[in-house]
């Protein structure tokens, strides 16, 4: 079980992935190999005699044949790769990965995918560079892949059109809902990104952020072409065995206030308009303020989303007399839920479970619907949340107890 993080403390582009996956022990021959069924021609991966001193690593270089270079369309590219007799994950994920470029400069360009035309994406280096980097993942055996942050870098870079800031737009379209950060060393730093370094990150990786807890087995590093002065062009690929003792609890940002002369019958209205910006739950809790005043905690828990976090802070500064909001980061452990539904005397309900696993821990008709079917039926909730519950029950319980 080997896992994969790509730490693209450099950048990334499909030429410096391929390097390092060469580097990690992928052999430049095998690599050829399997892609010598792709319907192109005149191409050679080239292993070339050149080491970082700082970091030591590998560049491979796809050298292909003087000749014209046609323009092609995401059909031709389903083509090349469906009959290239690639190993069916490879060619599963090679063909994701130009779909989504495709979307990408579609989106860009104000066309459809189909009309799009691939120009550097669809030369013949640039196709051996996508395909050979998922081959490469493929023969390292890797079962998972993280990601961390992703450079964006800055400046401009000249296209057609005229000059464009870096990243271009296809990459910033590619790296939506990426983590991403600026990049050290000396501004402008140009294109650190290429939009088919995006596409591969968002093809190969299962998750971004830090590496997971690892048993390091190896490090590999792959070349660019660039001079980033005292900064090595390079990606970097740490290899090994995932050590996670358990699954870790996912983050929350908990936003805390206290209110001495709020309206209580705003915290009902209150609440459900931070639900609908995105908060998890929140509770409100009487506490004592200044003065031994009696007073109103609310605390709302928050994906640790920039974004949501901001929306529900302007939420109850907006809506509340608060003048401060107090902000921590906390796990949590939760349950997996889901919903089904038990048929009663009283019409279907709606049960919310809480597992471990295949176990129900927990299992709770769903309050509107309890409260629904008892108008409509003109008798009491209880009555409808006890049928509810014994159906739910009785569905769950272990066979021996049955």
């Amino acid at each position: 079980m080997t896992h994969v993080h790509i730490d693209p403390f450099s950048g990334v582009s499909g030429d410096m992935l391929l390097g390092a996956v060469v580097d990690a022990g992928v052999d430049v021959a095998a690599l050829a190999s399997g892609l010598a069924g792709l319907d192109v021609d005149g191409w050679e991966l080239v292993l070339r005699d050149r080491r970082d001193p700082r970091v030591g690593g590998s560049k491979v270089d796809v050298v292909v044949a003087a000749g014209p270079k046609p323009h092609r369309h995401l059909a031709d590219l389903v083509a090349i790769v469906t009959g290239g007799g690639l190993p069916d994950r490879v060619r599963d994920r090679a063909l994701a990965a130009f779909r989504r470029l495709a979307e990408a400069e579609a989106h860009v360009h104000g066309t459809t995918v189909e009309h799009v035309h691939f120009h550097e994406v669809g030369a013949v280096d640039a196709i051996v560079d996508v395909v050979g980097v998922l081959l490469g993942f493929e023969l390292l055996g890797a079962t998972s892949v993280s990601c961390g942050p992703v450079p964006l870098g800055s400046g401009f870079v000249r296209c057609d059109h005229g000059l464009i800031p870096v990243p271009v737009p296809a990459t910033v379209k590619l790296l939506e809902g990426v983590p991403t950060v600026g990049a050290a060393g000396p501004a402008p730093t140009g294109e650190l990104v290429t939009p088919t370094g995006a596409t591969l990150l968002r093809t190969l990786a299962d998750d971004f952020g830090p590496p997971p807890p690892l048993r390091l087995d190896r490090v590999a590093y792959g070349l660019g072409t660039r001079d980033r002065g005292d900064i090595p062009n390079a990606v970097r690929l740490l290899l090994g065995e995932r050590r996670d003792a358990l699954p870790e609890a996912p983050m929350v940002e908990v936003l805390t206030t206290t209110v001495d002369d709020l309206d209580a019958r705003l915290f009902g209205p209150l609440v459900e308009r931070l639900l609908a910006d995105g908060a998890l739950d929140v509770v409100g809790r009487s506490v004592f303020g200044k003065k031994g005043r009696p007073a109103l905690e609310i605390v709302a828990l928050v994906p640790p989303d920039p974004a949501t976090v901001a929306a529900v802070e302007r939420r109850l500064f907006d809506e509340t007399t608060t003048l401060g909001i107090r902000r921590r980061r906390e796990r949590r452990t939760v349950l997996a839920r889901r919903f089904r539904t038990v048929d009663t005397a009283f019409g279907p309900i709606r049960v919310k479970e809480g597992l471990r696993g295949d176990e129900v821990l927990t299992s709770q008709p769903e309050f509107d619907d309890c409260r629904a079917a008892a108008e409509a039926h003109d008798v009491p909730v209880r009555a409808v949340l006890e049928a509810a519950q014994s159906l739910a029950r009785a569905s769950t319980a272990p066979k021996d107890l049955e």
